[in-house]
């Protein structure tokens, strides 16, 4: 394991120091979290360091001129004029996202990028708004860029390890792991341990490499007694509050922040309505500075992609049911980890927001048995079809045929749809693939878009999901012997 950090460090930081579009970026880092905090005493020096980029210079001056920011319907035209207005701490955050987008975005990988952007962001500033109201003897500014450094090590992989990243994407679709496992098993370090390597790599002020420092220790921590202690602990949990906004399912959310309160409560006087009011507020803060930036990517949208990359695929089954028994194997794999792995290769290829299977219960009834995507476990639990009113899914399960719905709003669909759909998935558009053997149905594949579409997703009919449908159709069969 030792063995296999050293490589991926090593590989890492040889990619990060030969390419341009990181030559400088450990540099603008330095650069931009030394900025004097003495607005008044350093505008000369700031304002210079500034001029020196055409496209920070350009965003500023937007920036400063929005309606959002314009005092009085004065033009705002020089650079001293908008630190004045948007203040330091807006001033760093931009430079530092900036500094990340230019070096990240040209990339395939680049709309997962921005996404990760964001979180950094939403992260920087709520650590900066705790340490102004709770630690004010602290720099609320260094506290922002300590906070939006916490994700560094997620996007230095995803930029220069994207092979070994799609890698660690596979094994976790394999064995059904979490994100984390599956990236720790393919590089042998966390995403965390991977940043604070960088910070080290950079010689990034100790602030900064201490904030990275990915343990703190399994008992709940002290109240800080210095500005590095403080910066570590703040950083700390505003990451795993980020985490819980930017990758849990939404109904996981709150129980997870619960329990970062209650973790980090005394080391940083911490109550439970004022987080709760930081976190809305941070999140409607940074969505206005991103469309003020123009940038890529609002919040709701990277909320959504990142929460797809740490979606696992969640069943509804019992120990006891035969598609989760070994000797009905398939290739080695229980019926139900096939099951598991296929279904997250079709969810990932069509981008879905649902992905599920479905079997037929009883005479008449449909149930889900396992599903991937947002609330997968309540979504797969409650999605049954039963009694003798007829519905949509049922009527598609008797035609056993392929079908595409473009608008489950339209009338002729709307009056069909079973009464907790639109409340538990409420999706406009969705595809059902029956699976079907020797003229039986066995299943049904749902895969959902929350947004209407005018068609469905290409290559549905092509060799890839005609293979996926296979794999299931011989999972099923091989647990035949299977009950709801």
């Amino acid at each position: 394991m030792e063995n296999q950090q050293q490589s991926a460090i090593a590989t890492l930081l040889q990619r990060m120091d030969s390419s341009p579009g990181f030559a400088g970026l450990g540099a603008s880092v330095q650069t931009i979290s030394r900025l004097s905090d003495d607005v008044d005493g350093g505008t000369r020096d700031i304002a210079e360091s500034i001029l020196r980029d055409a496209a920070l210079t350009a965003r500023l001056l937007r920036m400063a001129n929005s309606s959002r920011n314009a005092r009085g319907g004065r033009n705002i035209s020089t650079i001293d004029q908008a630190l004045v207005i948007l203040g330091l701490n807006t001033v760093k955050s931009v430079a530092l996202s900036l500094a990340l987008l230019d070096s990240l975005s040209r990339k395939p990988q680049s709309r997962l990028l921005q996404a990760e952007i964001v979180a950094a962001y939403f992260c920087g500033t709520l650590a900066g708004e705790i340490t102004r109201v709770n630690a004010p003897r602290f720099s609320a500014q260094e506290a922002q860029v300590c906070g939006l450094m916490q994700n560094l090590g997620r996007m230095m992989a995803t930029y220069y390890l994207y092979e070994d990243i799609e890698q660690s994407r596979i094994l976790q679709a394999e064995k059904n792991l979490t994100e984390d496992d599956a990236v720790e098993m393919t590089l042998g370090m966390s995403f965390e341990a991977i940043g604070a390597a960088i910070a080290r790599h950079w010689c990034l002020p100790d602030v900064l490499q201490n904030s990275l420092a990915p343990e703190i220790g399994k008992a709940p921590p002290r109240a800080a007694a210095n500005a590095l202690s403080w910066h570590q602990l703040c950083s700390s949990f505003c990451r795993r509050v980020t985490e819980a906004l930017f990758r849990l399912p939404e109904n996981r959310e709150r129980v997870e922040i619960n329990r970062e309160l209650e973790f980090f409560r005394s080391a940083l006087r911490l109550k439970d309505d004022e987080v709760r009011e930081w976190i809305e507020n941070c999140l409607h803060e940074t969505d206005v500075l991103l469309a003020e930036m123009a940038f890529p990517c609002n919040v709701e949208q990277a909320r959504t992609l990142l929460r797809k990359a740490s979606e696992r695929v969640l069943d509804v089954l019992s120990s006891g049911d035969s598609l989760t028994k070994n000797k009905y194997s398939v290739d080695g794999r229980t019926p139900v980890e096939v099951i598991q792995y296929v279904l997250r290769l079709i969810h990932d290829r069509y981008s879905f927001d649902h992905t599920l299977l479905c079997l037929p219960d009883g005479s008449s009834g449909l149930a889900a048995i396992a599903g991937v995507g947002k609330n997968a476990s309540q979504v797969t639990s409650r999605f049954r079809c039963s009694g003798p009113k007829p519905d949509l899914f049922r009527a598609i399960m008797a035609r056993k045929l392929d079908t595409f719905v473009a608008d489950a709003n339209a009338p002729a669909y709307a009056k069909l749809l079973p009464a907790w759909y639109q409340e538990l998935v409420g999706a406009r558009s969705f595809v059902i693939l029956p699976l079907i053997a020797g003229g039986k149905l066995l299943g049904l594949i749902y895969g959902d878009f929350s947004e209407p579409r005018a068609s469905p997703p290409s290559g549905l009919a092509e060799g890839l999901m005609q293979d996926w449908r296979a794999q299931l159709i011989h999972a099923l069969q091989s647990g035949a012997t299977k009950q709801l």
